[in-house]
């Protein structure tokens, strides 16, 4: 049985998200369990887009605010690592306002720049993959997702985070690549989440996405943070916290499919609240428009984030 916490979190108030990120991970023994003093911990957020957190788009920076805070407390060297979809660390931290936390804690940024090849853990999806030289340098590497729908996968939360682990724009040309089957495009990323070096996967639930994810959806109070080793198991759990139809659930089928985690509620050990206490009957899941990326939709994927990044263009103007 995989242990997984869940715990309330009803706002970003700071005392709220430290209290609650401690049970969450008392819950699995501590974060001790998994740090020591001078261990290099990159710890990999949602930085997906160049949005303020009140939108929801991004790792709420209150979360990394209180897990930065407990690292330093062990004595651990953190830093803060993404490859952005859209734009580069630096502006994307400071448009949601991690760039602000991470200078308070004295942590670097990390721009994924820096290729490095890994085993596909499931040769017969792929037999390597491209990651970031930092993710292979550090001791332990934490994941820190962001729960919300997602037009193409159904949700997106612990697994699909990693997928950002992979630098530069080769995200988008597995949109082509494996676009004609989505089917193919989710085993791909579940593969890619498997064979990286991952110690723990937290995940943002205190106020998700819904409706037109990952980025133009509307911000829904949930009121969770989530934690567990396993990353299938996260999204397992945070899948039945919103009800998420069968039909969007393409990544878990994946793992199900490769055999990768525990992609089901009954290998799941659940820590902390029951699911009757958090679940939310009524969360908006979007309708699926398929994994392929239009060149012209890229394109104005690019000049959009370039707005925002670089100008701090309003993104809903």
């Amino acid at each position: 049985m995989i242990p997984v916490s869940l715990v309330r979190c009803p706002t970003y108030d700071p005392d709220a998200v430290q209290e609650s990120l401690d049970r969450a991970l008392d819950l699995l023994g501590g974060l001790e369990k998994f740090v020591r003093s001078g261990d290099r911990v990159l710890v990999k957020p949602n930085l997906l887009t160049a949005q303020s957190a009140e939108n929801a788009a991004t790792t709420h920076p209150q979360v990394l605010d209180a897990l930065l805070a407990r690292l330093l407390d062990l004595g651990a060297r953190p830093s803060l690592g993404d490859s952005p979809a859209f734009g580069w660390v630096a502006g994307v931290a400071t448009a949601c306002g991690i760039a602000a936390v991470a200078k308070k804690h004295g942590v670097p940024l990390v721009d994924f720049t820096r290729p490095a090849p890994i085993a596909g853990v499931r040769p017969d999806v792929r037999r390597q993959f491209i990651t970031d030289r930092a993710l292979l340098e550090a001791d332990v590497v934490i994941n820190v997702g962001k729960l919300k729908a997602h037009r193409q996968l159904g949700f997106t939360a612990a697994t699909k985070n990693l997928y950002g682990c992979m630098p530069g724009k080769r995200k988008a040309y597995f949109h082509f690549e494996r676009g004609n089957r989505d089917a193919d495009f989710a085993r791909l990323i579940a593969s890619f989440a498997y064979s990286i070096p991952v110690h723990l996967n937290l995940l943002d639930a205190v106020v998700a996405m819904q409706r037109d994810g990952p980025s133009g959806g509307d911000p829904r109070p949930v009121g969770a943070l989530l934690a567990g080793t396993d990353p299938a198991a996260v999204d397992t759990v945070a899948a039945e916290l919103i009800r998420v139809p069968e039909s969007n659930r393409l990544l878990l089928h994946a793992c199900r499919e490769l055999r990768l985690g525990s992609p089901q509620m009954d290998t799941i050990e659940l820590r902390g609240a029951t699911l009757p206490e958090l679940a939310v009957a009524d969360f908006i899941h979007p309708l699926l428009v398929g994994v392929r990326f239009s060149p012209g939709r890229l394109a104005r994927s690019v000049w959009r984030n370039h707005l925002i990044t670089r100008w701090g263009i309003d993104p809903h103007r």
